[in-house]
């Protein structure tokens, strides 16, 4: 007889598994990432069909299997229903649900902090569902941008270099360079060796990433009512490129994003 399980699930994406069944991939409050079948999803008289789109919340009840789960009932906590009629907010909410498939796996996520990343996935969802500019859309996807890679293990050392330790420079007149093969900051005499693919970041902006590493998700910083779309596109595609480089691949929604925003 299968075990079965209960917990609480983000639906990032799903597809057909045959005429009548798909396959939903979640993370979850517990079990992180989780492959399961939703079966007779696509007839009309299914009481799952709504409850697997992406981007929606559900109490769970799964029975294991081998490879792949099998939903066996799902409640809605919540559907963010507004991220569906906004093109922007679709965009950006299939990036967070690419990062969080690419990245959440056990070869990335080793110390199954589940629930620290549902909670994250939880409050961009529905704070980018909420937002009523698109600078809050890309504020609340750089908070994730810079969380989810704190929490993986693989978050951005802004204050110190990558290279000696030292501590960087916090002069808003000038600017700090970033070795994307270094994977971090180096300071005035590391660089001088550096012939890596770099880029320079300028001081206010680095220290507008410092506030947003250390400030809760739900709590603003003494940034955020001067910020604008040329500051977020920046800071956005920092991270964005920081992020490719770790999985050294990209997705066609990545793409869309390059040729969308203003650089």
């Amino acid at each position: 007889m299968k075990k079965s399980f209960t917990t609480e699930a983000i639906n990032l994406k799903n597809y057909p598994l045959n005429d009548n069944d798909s396959i939903v991939v979640m993370f979850s409050k517990t079990h992180g990432l989780i492959r399961a079948i939703a079966k007779g999803v696509k007839r009309p008289k299914s009481k799952l069909g709504a409850r697997v789109q992406m981007f929606i919340a559900n109490k769970l009840m799964l029975f294991e299997g081998k490879n792949l789960d099998t939903i066996a009932q799902a409640q809605s906590i919540n559907t963010f229903s507004k991220i569906r009629n906004d093109l922007d907010k679709l965009t950006y909410s299939m990036y967070i649900s690419e990062v969080v498939n690419a990245f959440c796996s056990k070869q990335y996520n080793y110390d199954e902090n589940y629930k620290e990343i549902y909670d994250l996935i939880f409050a961009s969802y529905d704070d980018i569902a909420n937002a009523q500019k698109k600078e809050e859309v890309l504020l609340s996807v750089l908070k994730f941008q810079i969380k989810i890679m704190h929490y993986l293990g693989w978050g951005i050392d802004f204050e110190y270099c990558c290279s000696c330790q030292k501590k960087l420079s916090c002069d808003i007149k000038e600017s700090t360079l970033f070795s994307y093969s270094a994977n971090g900051f180096l300071c005035d005499e590391c660089k001088i060796n550096n012939n890596s693919n770099s880029i320079k970041i300028h001081n206010k902006i680095r220290l507008f990433l410092i506030e947003l590493e250390k400030t809760p998700f739900n709590q603003k910083t003494r940034y955020d009512d001067v910020l604008n779309m040329v500051v977020l596109n920046k800071c956005f595609l920092f991270m964005k490129k920081y992020i490719d480089n770790l999985t050294n691949k990209k997705t066609k929604i990545f793409e869309v994003l390059e040729h969308t925003m203003a650089v």
